[in-house]
């Protein structure tokens, strides 16, 4: 079966789209990549002739699009090619209000053959009952334990510091850095054994994504405070790597850390995060969280066969 990825390549193709479009490789599916380039609606919606130039030439039993302005142009671009479409649904497309929502809807419902989301909680905002909760996937082979000193020594941290990782950029407004750097802040102010010298916020930036893993696993928490998710595919990373995790409740964050020794969910209260970064420096070992992704299935072969499974169904329906 050949699938096309279309996908935002405004700075290069995501690193989850790249995951999942090889974990599919993986499972034999014949993947091509389509980067589509352009600001806003209106520079997504031109790559539509070039897109629809890309089908004839590839002609591929399914396009995957990824996020909702490229669901719209495939649409477009497969116009009277009568092929299976299926939209990805990230974080940033469900969370809007208003015209793009009702749209994103109205494409869900009547053009798109099947959609998926990564959360219940994208399922709720969306409320549209045939779409499909598949999170991410999470590849085990390259995102697991490591011992801590030898990834701090890569990194040139020092061994006898504590450092917490804002594993995201802060730059990012979603993400909420001054968040993290307010709880952290009242971290110093009410543990006296903790001083900036001894304790560090470290943060991920724009770290090209196969080196994500050594800072995971050479810092003593995972911290992500942010306005809202998906599904967060760094704190599914860090429980592959048995790394404590302190998460606002935001996406399926709760769902995946439920009971999960070493990591902890707060709300977005800075005093309830920093007592819970606290805690998690206080654990001082490591997580079962690879054991916990593994029994939820959310290893890169699992959803792949899961995605697999959505595109042979919905090509039996076009066949009956």
């Amino acid at each position: 079966m050949r699938v096309l990825f279309v996908s935002s390549a405004n700075k290069g193709i995501s690193p989850i789209v790249l995951a999942q479009g090889r974990s599919m490789v993986e499972e034999g599916i014949d993947i091509v990549f389509f980067g589509v380039k352009g600001k806003g609606m209106f520079g997504y919606l031109r790559n539509a002739p070039i897109l629809r130039r890309e089908i004839s030439l590839r002609n591929p039993q399914v396009i995957h699009a990824h996020f909702s302005l490229c669901g719209f142009v495939t649409v477009l671009a497969a116009m009277g090619k009568k092929k299976t479409i299926v939209v990805s649904l990230m974080g940033s497309d469900v969370k809007g209000a208003g015209l793009l929502m009702g749209i994103i809807r109205c494409f869900t419902r009547y053009l798109w053959d099947a959609t998926i989301v990564k959360s219940d909680d994208m399922h709720s905002s969306l409320r549209v009952d045939s779409a499909e909760i598949i999170p991410n996937g999470i590849n085990l082979g390259v995102f697991n334990p490591l011992l801590r000193n030898d990834c701090r020594a890569q990194l040139g941290w020092d061994s006898g510091k504590h450092y917490i990782l804002f594993g995201a950029d802060p730059s990012r407004d979603v993400k909420n850095y001054p968040l993290a750097r307010h709880a952290f802040e009242l971290l110093i102010e009410q543990n006296p054994t903790l001083t900036t010298e001894n304790c560090r916020l470290a943060t991920l930036g724009s770290v090209p994504h196969h080196h994500v893993a050594i800072y995971l696993n050479a810092c003593d928490s995972l911290l992500l405070t942010s306005k809202w998710e998906g599904s967060p595919n760094i704190v599914k990373e860090a429980m592959a790597c048995n790394t404590p995790i302190v998460s606002v409740d935001v996406g399926d964050v709760r769902w995946l850390l439920n009971g999960l020794e070493g990591c902890y969910v707060t709300s977005h209260d800075p005093e309830d995060i920093a007592s819970k970064i606290k805690q998690a420096l206080d654990f001082r070992d490591k997580t079962k969280g690879r054991e916990r992704l593994i029994e939820l299935g959310l290893d890169s072969e699992s959803v792949a066969r899961r995605i697999v499974n959505v595109y042979e169904r919905l090509m039996k329906e076009r066949e009956l």
